[in-house]
């Protein structure tokens, strides 16, 4: 017996397979004797831990895998075969199904996202978050990272120990958070076999006090000198890029010119605390601090220039109130002959003057210049003076205006000739007339021009050849001798009135009428008349004409 149980022995002392673990249902392995028989032999299993995991033909001795394996569930597998012949069992052997590990399991992060804090100026090289990842497979689970999305600047780098560590520096105002992508990935070859799994990073850089405040407001302001008191000027406004309590900004006023200003040091509001006035200071500095409430706190800060702005708060001046002149009545049309000057202390349209007159007269003013200028002739006989008043008006929106008053005196020039009045004068004496107050007249002549060129002087310019008659330079007419009518009964004299250089003249015809008186006897026309008269003439015959003449009249 015992040498029949040695020759139905099994061929192996031990059967030990190997099979890997992503094997299909197939035959993993079998087990045999050494001779055959012609009597049946059948193989049986009598202890299995794989719960039929293995199928064992009993004819064949064959292993069929039932279902897959997993190499991380369970590596090997111990069976118990026994070989029988007929009832009787032969021999018995160990079987070892060992499980080949395959690269079927990814990299496992220990979650799908971690996150992390930074401070912004954390250090260079800082590790700060332990990436937990693990690969399930045996041999193939040496693993590596690296960091596939969200850094394009390298700002991270993955440390062999597996932590995540700062590379570059950080800042906060130019990035706030990271949102990265790490791939970890196993080693098997060739690298299509490779499995990888990936994970976010979200990495939140937080704020330290690392930037002062910036001014954004504009660093001049114009603000009129009439603006109200306590009315906002300007709001400042500066900007901290810092978070938190580090970028939240204060204001204060280091010079508030004079206590002019005062500011609000939550809004930035600057307000007016005393009256302007631009004809005194027309531009302010005003240094305006701004600081954060982080600690140690930053701040910085800004001139700020108050432009004062010019309101129309004065009236133009004249230089004088009164301008008195004279002028010759001959002045010459488009003559300029003086200037008035007004200012205004305000300025732009609000300081522009501009003149006018303010009623009609002979002159004209240059609206810009105030040049007055003459533009119609003058006549001094008509209008000696003249007085108008000037007007200075500024070019505000509401006008301001002054006045000056203007005399203007008209010095008279020879430019009226003498005048009679009547033109003709006639004058009648008897013949032989003797009484003075028959023989004197006063002829006198009108000039209406003023002083030397009104005084005139007379004389005879013609009918006068036998010196009948005088006058005296004054414009005495006297007859000289006394006048016969028989022998001239009309005398014509022509009296010329002269005035002053250049001389101008008028003349005065004078008719001397000289009437009749009886001073002279009848005369006959023959001293002897001679008639012959016949005896037989009747009474009443005309026999002679005597005739007698009186060169009288009347």
């Amino acid at each position: 017996h015992n040498r029949w149980q040695t020759q139905m022995a099994f061929s192996k002392a031990v059967y030990s397979f190997q099979v890997k673990e992503d094997t299909i249902p197939t035959v993993v392995g079998k087990v045999e004797t050494h001779f055959g028989t012609l009597t049946p032999i059948t193989y049986s299993v009598q202890e299995d831990d794989g719960e039929n995991l293995f199928l064992l033909g009993r004819m064949s001795g064959e292993f069929l895998l039932s279902r897959s394996l997993d190499f991380e569930t369970q590596r090997f597998y111990v069976l118990t075969v026994v070989l029988q012949h007929g009832d009787s069992q032969v021999s018995s052997v160990r079987v070892y199904f060992n499980v080949l590990d395959v690269n079927d399991n990814p990299p496992v992060f220990s979650t799908h996202a971690f996150s992390a804090s930074l401070l912004e100026d954390t250090q260079v090289s800082t590790c700060f978050l332990w990436l937990n990842v693990s690969d399930k497979d045996d041999d193939n689970g040496e693993l590596k990272l690296k960091v596939v999305g969200g850094d394009e600047e390298d700002v991270f780098f993955i440390h062999s120990t597996g932590n995540l560590c700062l590379n570059k520096e950080l800042d906060r105002e130019r990035r706030s958070s990271y949102n990265l992508t790490l791939m970890a990935n196993d080693c098997v070859q060739p690298v299509s076999f490779q499995l990888t799994s990936t994970a976010q990073v979200i990495v939140v850089v937080e704020d330290v006090n690392d930037n002062a405040p910036v001014f954004v407001s504009p660093t001049s302001v114009n603000i009129p000198e009439d603006t109200l008191l306590h009315s906002v000027i300007v709001t400042v406004h500066a900007e901290d890029e810092d978070a938190g309590s580090n970028g939240k900004v204060l204001y204060y006023l280091n010079n508030t010119a004079g206590g002019m200003f005062s500011i609000d040091d939550r809004s930035g509001a600057i307000y007016l605390e005393e009256m302007l006035d631009r004809e005194v200071v027309d531009m302010l500095t005003v240094t305006v601090i701004a600081t954060d409430r982080g600690s140690p706190q930053m701040a910085t800060t800004m001139n700020l220039t108050v432009h004062v702005e010019d309101a129309n708060d004065h009236d133009p001046e004249f230089l004088q109130s009164n301008y008195s002149l004279t002028v010759r009545e001959d002045i010459p049309r488009g003559t300029s002959l003086f200037q008035v000057q007004a200012y205004d202390q305000d300025t732009g349209p609000n300081g522009r003057v501009r003149y006018i007159l303010t009623q009609t007269s002979p002159f004209v003013v240059d609206a810009v210049r105030g040049v007055v200028t003459v533009m119609d002739k003058l006549d001094r006989e008509k209008d000696p003076n003249y007085s108008f008043i000037i007007a200075a008006v500024d070019q505000g929106n509401i006008p301001r205006s002054a006045t000056a008053a203007v005399n203007v005196t008209v010095l008279d020039i020879n430019d009226f000739a003498p005048q009679f009045s009547p033109e003709t004068l006639i004058i009648h004496v008897k013949e032989n007339e003797e009484d003075p107050f028959e023989l004197i007249h006063q002829v006198s002549a009108l000039d209406e021009d003023l002083g030397m060129d009104s005084q005139l002087t007379y004389f005879i310019q013609s009918g006068n050849s036998d010196g009948l008659f005088s006058i005296t330079p004054s414009g005495t007419f006297e007859i000289l001798h006394t006048l016969d009518k028989e022998k001239e009964s009309l005398h014509i004299i022509t009296i010329t009135a002269v005035d002053s250089f250049p001389p101008l003249t008028g003349t005065l015809t004078v008719h001397v009428i000289v009437d009749d008186v009886n001073d002279n006897h009848p005369e006959f026309t023959e001293e002897v008349y001679n008639t012959i008269l016949p005896e037989d003439s009747p009474i009443g015959t005309v026999f002679a004409m005597i005739m007698a003449s009186d060169i009288d009249e009347g």
